[in-house]
């Protein structure tokens, strides 16, 4: 705007009324857009400029003013993280498989030992470097819960095969497809025979308009469980290939390194059959205990809350 004034006044030889002039001029046709941007907020500007540059699955969606001191470590209460697994990893070793259903008493148990984890405990055996006399080694869990479980397709699933699996795969799908053409083949002459008997029927009755609708009635009525048998034995296939996932949510105030991948590897071990019950009281006392980890994939932070205190202090 400063340029623009300097240009104008420049190619133009004006006394000072004209400037002053001039100058309510140029304020009266810019005041729109300075009114615009007054009111427009710097935290909306932000959040447009910044989600151009971001790539569609990535999304800014609130921001807040904060003082110079403010520290998102320690100005946080408590963290919830989340922990998908499939349902097969809490089955017993002979039924580990992709086809594996979680049963009500299973999941039962799952929920009972995360509830067990809730509360203060010394945690020096769910990380590295703790010892069971340093006050760090002490978390506190809010809460620990299981979802319920649900399916997800199997194609959505990483797999690393090796060249025997894959051959065995490729064996067993062409095995499928064969039994599938074999199944589609049988059907097929069974309608033909079921239809070459109704015809041999309707020729020896006399009425023959009567005879045709009772055919084609009958010859819809097969169909029609045809196509049912068909539709529940695809139903049934696409349940089969899809496997049974379960989401494992813990809040607690802060964790340490390993902490709750060992503390769901923990609980797979004792539902599986591998450790005992008491293992995880045991954990929490003095004596060492090697606690297997459970898969780093899967586990994610969902939510990090501020304490009302905190934030009243210091956002703007």
């Amino acid at each position: 705007m400063v340029s623009v004034f300097r240009v104008f006044v420049y190619f133009l030889p004006i006394s000072s009324l004209k400037y002053l002039h001039l100058c309510l001029l140029v304020l009266f046709i810019f005041s729109p857009f300075l009114l615009s941007l007054l009111y427009m907020s710097p935290e909306k500007r932000v959040i447009e400029l910044a989600n151009q540059y971001l790539p569609p699955q990535i999304r800014i969606m609130g921001l807040r003013r904060a003082t110079k001191t403010f520290n998102s470590k320690t100005a946080c209460s408590s963290r919830t993280y989340e922990y998908l697994l499939p349902t097969y990893a809490f089955a017993p070793y002979a039924w580990t498989t992709l086809d594996y259903r979680i049963d009500d008493s299973t999941r039962e148990k799952v929920g009972r030992l995360l509830k067990m984890y809730e509360k203060s405990h010394n945690y020096h055996n769910f990380t590295s470097g703790k010892k069971y006399e340093e006050d760090s080694a002490m978390r506190h869990i809010i809460s620990f819960t299981c979802d319920a479980p649900f399916l997800a397709s199997r194609s959505s699933q990483p797999q690393i095969l090796n060249s025997t699996t894959q051959e065995k795969r490729e064996e067993e799908r062409e095995g499928e497809r064969e039994g599938e053409n074999g199944k589609e083949l049988q059907t097929s002459a069974k309608t033909k025979t079921e239809s070459s008997e109704v015809e041999n029927d309707a020729a020896k009755c006399g009425d023959e308009q009567n005879v045709k609708m009772e055919d084609g009635n009958a010859v819809e009525k097969s169909d029609s469980g045809a196509d049912c048998g068909h539709m529940g034995k695809e139903e049934s296939k696409q349940s089969a290939k899809k496997v049974e996932f379960m989401t494992l949510k813990v809040k607690g105030q802060s964790f340490m390194i390993h902490q709750i991948r060992k503390m769901v590897g923990l609980v797979i071990a004792i539902v599986r059959g591998f450790a005992p019950e008491t293992t995880l009281i045991e954990a929490f006392q003095k004596g060492k205990v090697d606690i297997p980890r459970a898969p780093a994939l899967g586990l994610l932070l969902e939510n990090v809350s501020l304490s009302y205190q905190l934030v009243h202090n210091i956002l703007v």
